[in-house]
């Protein structure tokens, strides 16, 4: 008897997410029911029952005059809730580990804070006598090394230019880019590419490539970085910022997030 009831009521159950995903999405945010029901292959009696229990309980609305319904405002107290529970560097650190494990260097995530500073969360390093040691807790301006052009590249001109005047470009290294030139086409670069590179910006012998973890509003939330020494091959360089990339698309889809849609082509202007 209970093999029959799950049997009955999964099909219903997924047919319910397909409704809420289908409703998510920007071009299908008001629809009527025959939208709907084409839209996830689901008769019309069904979709409208289904349709009926979730405006019951505030998971959609229904718009009497147009017709169509809309995701309800209870989603919006159940995203908050999901958000606040979230524990999201427990979620990362496994990925940390085994980016560190894969690349054997040191791999690091950053979270912006305030408007001009990002800042190390976490860390994994790997046990050779030799690496890059880093702590906790450091800080850096958005105008340097990988991590801050990671977090630029994807934001709004209009946000970038004021971050940039305000903190203007600091000298640590021969190699440091101080020219607003050259710092904004390596933001180009950087949409292009999907990462950031980094060659003894910000310490002398020290690289690093880093990739950006996108939030609900595809923007970024935090940066998963690999920092290396400069010794090391140019090839080496190329294979960490592609691990790295790969990992930041697998965090931002377990977090929830979405690409930024200033994610650009190799045709940028």
């Amino acid at each position: 008897m209970e093999n029959k009831k799950e049997r009955s009521e999964v099909p219903a159950l997924e047919a319910t997410i397909k409704i809420l995903e289908y409703l998510s999405r920007y071009n299908h945010r008001a629809s009527s029911l025959a939208d709907i029901c084409k839209g996830v292959n689901i008769n019309k009696s069904t979709c409208h029952r289904i349709l009926k229990v979730l405006e019951n309980h505030n998971y959609v609305v229904y718009n009497e005059d147009k017709k169509q319904y809309s995701l309800g405002s209870y989603l919006v107290v159940l995203g908050a809730r999901a958000t606040e529970f979230i524990d999201y560097l427990e979620l990362c650190k496994p990925h940390l580990m085994e980016l560190c494990e894969e690349t054997q260097q040191t791999v690091v995530l950053l979270e912006p804070i305030a408007n001009d500073r990002l800042m190390y969360v976490a860390k994994e390093e790997p046990p050779l006598p030799v690496r890059v040691t880093v702590s906790v807790g450091q800080r850096f301006p958005l105008t340097s090394a990988s991590f801050g052009k990671c977090y630029l590249a994807f934001m709004d001109e209009g946000n970038v230019d004021e971050i940039i005047n305000k903190s203007g470009f600091k000298q640590f290294t021969s190699k440091t880019i101080t020219s607003l030139e050259e710092f904004k086409q390596e933001l180009k670069n950087v949409r292009i590419k999907g990462y950031a590179e980094s060659y003894e910006e910000h310490t002398s012998g020290v690289c690093g490539v880093a990739a950006p973890i996108f939030n609900l509003h595809g923007e970024v939330k935090l940066v998963i970085s690999c920092v290396f020494l400069s010794s090391e091959p140019d090839e080496d360089a190329s294979f960490y910022g592609k691990k790295v990339l790969e990992v930041s698309k697998t965090l931002t889809n377990i977090l929830g997030g979405k690409p930024s849609i200033r994610v650009s082509s190799n045709n940028e202007d």
